[in-house]
């Protein structure tokens, strides 16, 4: 009985450390900056996606991959969820990805596109963990920043990702906005 206890502590002790180290990992423990204010301009090479958002990434990677091969620089890559997954099921889900550029180049794969979303303003919030962790920890804490300075939601969200180093990447989520009257 004793050698039971003392397995059912280790295993029990195994798995805290492992959520405890899991959620350090993916940024839990990090803050969100949220402020709100106009952006620029961005142009944006993309990719529709339907589907799981969390099932963008080979489409970010895909058009990233085809960027760098023609001297593109996409140091900044995006993804744009167009569909609330609380209102639309998964298999229907909305999304583009791609690389925010400087310059639209001067040909594209029939599959890319393009598009400019002019100067507008947003509820900008700032994440150094794991995006995989966004929907969870930056979006509700985006939300009541909105409910309370009075703003709605006007268009999808656009995440944009900076890899720095094979550990470490910031996610900015872009909230587009306007003022509740």
């Amino acid at each position: 009985m004793k050698i039971l206890r003392q397995f059912l502590l280790a295993a029990i002790l195994a798995i805290v450390t492992l959520v405890v180290w899991l959620s350090y990992y993916l940024g839990a423990f990090k803050s969100v900056d949220i402020t709100d204010g106009a952006r620029p301009a961005m142009k944006m090479i993309y990719k529709d996606h339907t589907g799981s958002y969390h099932k963008i990434v080979s489409v970010i990677q895909e058009v990233e991959t085809w960027a760098k091969s023609q001297n593109i620089d996409c140091t900044v890559s995006f993804g744009e969820y167009i569909d609330d997954p609380n209102l639309v099921e998964e298999i229907r889900l909305r999304s583009r990805g791609g690389c925010i550029v400087k310059d639209f180049p001067t040909s594209l794969p029939p599959e890319y596109k393009t598009q400019e979303v002019p100067e507008r303003n947003y509820v900008i919030a700032v994440f150094s963990g794991s995006p995989g962790i966004g929907p969870i920890k930056v979006y509700p804490k985006a939300e009541a920043f909105m409910k309370n300075h009075q703003l709605v939601m006007d268009g999808s969200v656009l995440e944009t990702y900076v890899i720095h180093s094979q550990n470490e990447m910031t996610t900015t989520y872009l909230f587009p906005v306007i003022k509740n009257l």
